[in-house]
């Protein structure tokens, strides 16, 4: 199938400030004058290379020439864009990319000294190896990486050399606004990540072509990789009630019930009032209640009675949402664990539960705990964190009791009293009812 191209603005954009910044290294200086330049430099020897993807890297012997400064290679990529790639006089090698394709590609080679003296050229011919945006589109042709799930479909990718790429994700069918029957953009994802997935929600259990496309920061782009897919029937659970039937936590019983709340104030309110009331909380975003467990116990946790007994696809998450500065901070849940039972032991004890789900979040900006969130952080807490639940091998279960073993503060033990707040904006468990 040939590449879908149409590309909405703000990817032009996005596509324009990229190659800005790749090829900046391009434009020559001018009315620069130089304080002196140095002796034209000996060309370069002993010139090796070895495949990389969708480039080569280049090795090399640098002349003995005391005012060199650095290495220079250039060439034109199957577009024709020319490009221009240095490494310094410490380095003994470097790193030319962007290539459509595996093939053979020239490659200029000049020293440069001081004074932006050039030695004579060298030409090369080099090998590349399969570009990354390649063997991602390849690897969304099994059902490992593109498959269906409840309420959608998951993509995950892997992007080892972290290349800016962009996933675009299609859906064959009629557009409501221009009822227009082709392919259309359900999912823009940009990213810079070595791993991650693509969670496409809200799609309805009939069978479906999707597609996929690559496209990396030099502008090529892959062949669409197109699947036919049968979401699973997914449904938000509803009536969801703390359960009661469970002794409160104490230092004694750590395996008790942490359900209340401690000096409630402001927007607080008791968990199963808060966590469900279907608002993703604070002043900023709207007039729902959040959860502040004041004094809380680490690890803490609290169970949930669905009132029937359902099979469970995935829980969405909302943290501090009231304060950007809270977000991915001490009060902010970062690991926890989901476990299931249909009679579970008044005392707390765990031989009544099973482990359905071990759940860890994410910050995209990939910052340190004490640095505020940036704006990428905000969008993405702000719209819930998705947490999926291995539902090929689950059964189904009434009562829930959710863990939570640290926030991203990292503290894993903590005794109650403590000066630890635990806050949760919002929480939503998706599945089906099997009773």
């Amino acid at each position: 199938m040939k590449n879908i191209k149409k590309f909405s603005s703000h990817f032009n954009v996005w596509l324009c400030l990229m190659i800005t910044f790749t090829i900046i290294s391009c434009k020559e200086d001018s009315g620069i004058q130089f304080a002196r330049e140095g002796a034209k430099p000996d060309k370069l020897t002993n010139i090796s290379f070895e495949e990389a993807a969708g480039g080569a890297i280049i090795s090399y012997d640098m002349p003995d020439n005391v005012d060199l400064r650095y290495v220079q290679a250039t060439y034109t990529l199957d577009n024709g864009r020319t490009m221009v790639a240095k490494s310094s006089v410490y380095d003994n090698h470097l790193k030319v990319e962007g290539f459509a394709k595996i093939g053979e590609y020239n490659i200029e080679l000049k020293a440069v000294s001081v004074g932006e003296v050039q030695s004579d050229p060298i030409m090369i011919k080099i090998k590349t190896g399969k570009p990354q945006y390649q063997i991602l589109a390849e690897s969304f042709e099994s059902d490992s990486y593109f498959y269906s799930t409840f309420g959608g479909i998951n993509l995950v990718y892997k992007n080892e050399s972290a290349a800016n790429i962009i996933l675009r994700v299609f859906k064959f069918g009629t557009n409501p606004t221009t009822n227009m029957t082709g392919w259309n953009t359900i999912n823009d994802t940009y990213t810079k990540s070595k791993e991650g997935v693509i969670r496409v929600r809200g799609e309805n259990p009939i069978a479906a072509k999707y597609g996929v496309i690559i496209r990396d920061q030099w502008g090529n782009i892959s062949d669409t990789i197109v699947r036919t897919l049968t979401p699973l029937e997914e449904v938000e659970l509803k009536g969801i009630k703390g359960y009661k039937g469970i002794v409160a936590y104490s230092n004694e019983n750590k395996n008790g019930e942490y359900i209340l709340n401690y000096s409630a104030q402001g927007n607080s309110a008791d968990l199963e009032v808060a966590l469900f009331d279907g608002l993703q909380t604070g002043s900023t975003y709207n007039t729902g209640k959040q959860w502040w467990g004041r004094n809380a116990p680490i690890p803490l946790q609290f169970s949930l009675d669905l009132g029937k007994k359902v099979q469970l696809s995935r829980v969405k998450l909302w943290g501090r949402n009231d304060n950007a500065s809270l977000l991915f901070q001490a009060t902010h849940p970062k690991e926890f664990e989901v476990y299931a039972s249909n009679n579970p032991a008044t005392d707390g004890s765990w031989d009544s539960w099973t482990l359905v789900g071990s759940f860890t979040g994410t910050r995209p900006s990939g910052l340190a705990f004490g640095v505020n969130a940036t704006q990428e952080d905000q969008t993405y807490a702000q719209a819930g964190e998705d947490f999926e639940v291995a539902w090929d091998t689950q059964e189904s279960y009434r009562y829930f009791r959710v863990k939570v073993l640290c926030t991203w503060n990292g503290v894993r033990e903590q005794p109650l009293g403590n000066a630890l707040t635990v806050a949760i904006s919002e929480m939503k468990f998706f599945g089906k009812y099997t009773q």
